[in-house]
């Protein structure tokens, strides 16, 4: 449906934002993780989640629909942040949800 086809539009959105060595997944529903293995420092990560929001800001144009879309960043940095995936992960988490419970449509760093 057009469920289905907003999720896979979004997708190469969010892949045309990033590097060869970048990955992106689907973690369920509408979340997603990114993991930006070269960012050097928060700015950057920062940089690039910001240049993912505005991309998902525009409108998507699906079978004959115009959809508009807002998305909240959490971040988390290596090693500031954890050493493995999974604290990683769980510390992006938390503050995506910062940023949803502080007005959607915004980036927040753990």
């Amino acid at each position: 449906g057009i469920g289905d086809l907003l999720l896979r539009a979004v997708t190469e959105s969010l892949r045309a934002c990033l590097r060869e060595s970048d990955t992106v997944a689907r973690i369920g529903g509408d979340e997603f993780v990114i993991i930006a293995r070269s960012v050097e420092d928060e700015a950057s990560a920062c940089g690039v989640a910001e240049k993912i929001r505005l991309v998902l800001d525009q409108p998507f144009s699906i079978d004959g629909h115009r959809l508009a879309i807002s998305c909240s960043i959490g971040i988390a940095l290596y090693p500031e942040h954890g050493e493995d995936d999974i604290v990683l992960v769980k510390h992006a988490d938390a503050a995506m949800y910062e940023a949803k419970k502080s007005g959607k449509n915004r980036v927040v760093t753990a």
